[in-house]
């Protein structure tokens, strides 16, 4: 038995969660909000539950298909959709006990589910604290997509502190030295430094040659701090009262999530990012939670990777994607006429292929058009 909540059903959604002793800030009702102002889909909760008390949840971002470029001159009897987890959270099923048949009749249940509403295909994020892909590939095609880095917080601020490497232990020093300091802003505090923490954002963003679509807007920052005004955090560091650094973390039920980070490249000799983790972590530890997620890098074991890494290197944890197409027939056509339409051969790594970064000959020249 299944039952599909929207976004408009804010209590049931709440409700349905409090079912779980499993908890994680991305299942929230006001975590997939923002994501809907973008453009990147309308929230669904999937909730599964059978005779023998296996109760398993799935968050979801159903978006359009028709709307895309490639469709416009197409006529389609009928509307199409994809989902996903958001592009900067995880997902995946939620549930406290599981065993691989409960996996197959949820996923069963879930594949009616698509085929009434014409879902053409679905990419997961699982989520690497709960490594909730186990079972699930059985069900779908499943990879392991990085590495991530978690902090664990269980330990006393002395043993955390050695544990770094010996490159954060100096400039950690090193920045207590250049009398930085560190500040963490919530709920209204923290909606009233967004603007100063959004200008070293998107400083950060364009230093990273990162497209439009990869960050969001301030107000997009501002509505997922409003959502999130008990969950989330700002923290800073400052050099005369100067904000030099700062990230913006998410947390519930004793699990912290550095979510969105930034700082100001002419400072990055003092140690400032060092020095921001560590004290996020202390924080952290005030709070009695017990794990800090720094995420992975780029791509596999880049720079930004070996700078977490060195926080804990027995602090691994893979993180996994999953890819399923729910409509074969109509998922190969929606590529033909992608491909048609920008006149280039498809990207083999992206899912689903049809909202690869798209371009389209004109002229002599190849000229970008957009990320879908």
């Amino acid at each position: 038995m299944y039952e599909v909540i929207s976004n408009r059903e804010n209590k049931k959604w709440k409700e349905t969660l409090k079912l779980f002793n499993t908890k994680d800030i991305f299942y929230d009702y006001s975590y997939s909000i923002p994501y809907q102002s973008i453009g990147d889909g309308d929230p669904y909760l999937f909730f599964y539950n059978d005779e023998k008390g296996s109760k398993i949840c799935y968050c979801f971002l159903k978006r359009k298909i028709n709307n895309l470029p490639f469709l416009s001159d197409v006529e389609i009897e009928y509307e199409l959709f994809d989902i996903i987890t958001p592009s900067y959270g995880y997902g995946g099923p939620i549930y406290d006990v599981i065993n691989q048949q409960a996996i197959i009749n949820f996923r069963r249940e879930f594949e009616e589910y698509c085929q009434k509403e014409n879902i053409i295909c679905e990419f997961i994020r699982f989520h690497p604290l709960l490594q909730n892909q186990k079972y699930m590939d059985v069900c779908m095609n499943i990879s392991n997509d990085r590495e991530t880095i978690f902090i664990d917080l269980t330990k006393s601020e002395d043993k955390l502190f050695h544990s770094y490497h010996k490159n954060h232990q100096r400039n950690i020093k090193k920045a207590n030295k250049n009398l930085l300091t560190f500040k963490v802003y919530q709920s209204e505090e923290a909606i009233e430094v967004i603007d100063e923490f959004y200008e070293l954002y998107k400083e950060t963003m364009e230093k990273l040659n990162a497209s439009r679509y990869s960050y969001f807007s301030t107000n997009n920052i501002k509505k997922l701090l409003k959502e999130l005004s008990n969950h989330s955090m700002i923290a800073a560091v400052f050099l005369e009262n100067r904000m030099i650094a700062a990230a913006l973390c998410l947390y519930k039920k004793g699990s912290l999530h550095y979510h969105l980070g930034c700082s100001q490249k002419q400072y990055l000799n003092l140690g400032i990012n060092a020095f921001l983790l560590h004290h996020i972590a202390l924080w952290g530890k005030q709070k009695q939670m017990h794990t800090f997620h720094l995420g992975g890098g780029h791509v596999g074991r880049d720079s930004l990777f070996q700078f977490k890494y060195r926080f804990n290197p027995n602090g691994l944890l893979d993180f996994y994607i999953g890819k399923h197409v729910h409509d074969p027939l109509t998922y190969n056509w929606l590529v033909e006429k992608w491909q048609e339409y920008y006149q280039v051969y498809h990207q083999q790594d992206f899912f689903p292929v049809y909202r690869s970064l798209s371009f389209k000959l004109n002229e002599k020249n190849l000229v970008y058009l957009n990320n879908s």
